[in-house]
């Protein structure tokens, strides 16, 4: 069997016990009727709403994406930014390597950007340290309200504990990168065989990062560093935009209850993100497809929400906050690829 005809056979698959864990679920606490009579009780207003803040997420995240670039050199309309952070999250979900596929998204666009691709990888990993390390607030808000509640689980510690160590590994790398650079090189060395391998399943490019650029990327790391020290202060924007990714991922949760009347607690609100994003992360099957829809009810139903209610918000929470994103993804990585393959025939790529 073909390795690409194995690994859509394992996707497939993944998808399938994911739906059916879900009806499971739902047969066993609840009823399918019972679920249509509360759909049929919602506010297509609220939803409509529901809808636009993710809309509007959608763009911030590109804005993210465009405020850290601009950060270190790099400028160009908003619009190549949010067409780039869709492309990056549908590799992330077709081919999940805990973020590193869609790296190589930007590392691949970094000349077109007027960027090395050894300052891309240093900025792609500063982005998941900025983006994992505001998360971590939320959840540890999220974690500390289920133990005060005695909710916590030991599936939630180990599971955190995961992230934590993440977050601490890209840390490691940066208080290397600011000390020796020959450790700083051979770490690299590392790092850079794994996103070359899937540039090469992915976007189909060999050779993304050579030994040359490896080299290079050491000497730009420990320049952006000093970049980073000489203005810290100019972080504010993108570390806004972080903040406002979970805003309006929690905002657009809020506003699915409000759709049907339902008066959530901030303190379950938080929560139930906080896992739905750590889920997401940190799981077997792509962006935690299946998991976390049966985690969000389960976390729900144990805060006294009905199952009903429950199944509804959350699968309404994740066609808005996953499906959309993932469709507007394909075509983000179609638009992407043309968009490559024009430099081609230019011969300017």
């Amino acid at each position: 069997m073909k390795p690409q005809t194995k690994t859509n056979l394992y996707r497939y698959l993944f998808i399938a016990v994911s739906i059916v864990f879900i009806i499971v679920f739902v047969k066993k606490f609840g009823t399918l009727q019972d679920a249509a009579e509360t759909l049929a009780h919602g506010s297509i207003y609220f939803l409509l709403a529901a809808f636009i803040i993710q809309l509007l997420a959608i763009i911030n995240k590109g804005a993210f994406y465009q405020s850290i670039y601009e950060y270190f050199g790099a400028r160009d309309k908003l619009k190549k930014w949010v067409v780039l952070s869709l492309a990056s999250n549908f590799i992330n979900l077709i081919a999940p390597a805990g973020g590193l596929s869609g790296m190589a998204v930007f590392i691949s666009e970094a000349e077109s950007q007027k960027m090395t691709k050894s300052r891309a990888t240093f900025v792609s990993i500063f982005s998941y340290f900025l983006l994992y390390g505001v998360f971590l607030l939320v959840l540890l808000f999220g974690l500390f309200y289920l133990m005060f509640n005695h909710q916590l689980y030991q599936y939630q510690i180990i599971t955190a504990s995961v992230l934590f160590g993440m977050i601490f590994l890209i840390l490691i790398l940066i208080v290397i990168a600011a000390g020796e650079a020959v450790r700083l090189k051979k770490v690299f060395q590392f790092f850079a065989s794994i996103l070359n391998f899937l540039a090469t399943i992915t976007i189909r490019r060999h050779n993304l990062i050579s030994h040359e650029n490896v080299a290079i990327l050491t000497r730009e790391i420990n320049e952006s560093l000093k970049l980073i020290q000489r203005k810290s202060k100019g972080l504010w924007l993108p570390v806004f935009h972080v903040l406002l990714i979970e805003i309006l991922d929690i905002l657009t949760l809020y506003y699915i209850f409000l759709a049907f009347q339902f008066p959530i607690y901030p303190g379950v609100l938080i929560s139930v993100y906080a896992i739905s994003v750590l889920f997401s992360l940190i799981s077997i099957t792509p962006n935690g497809l299946g998991i976390v829809e049966a985690l969000m009810i389960l976390v729900l139903t144990n805060f006294s929400v009905p199952v009903e209610l429950a199944t509804i918000a959350v699968l309404g929470y994740r066609l808005f906050t996953f499906w959309i994103p993932f469709l507007l993804g394909f075509f983000g990585f179609r638009f992407f690829q043309r968009g490559k393959l024009i430099q081609i025939e230019n011969g300017t790529h």
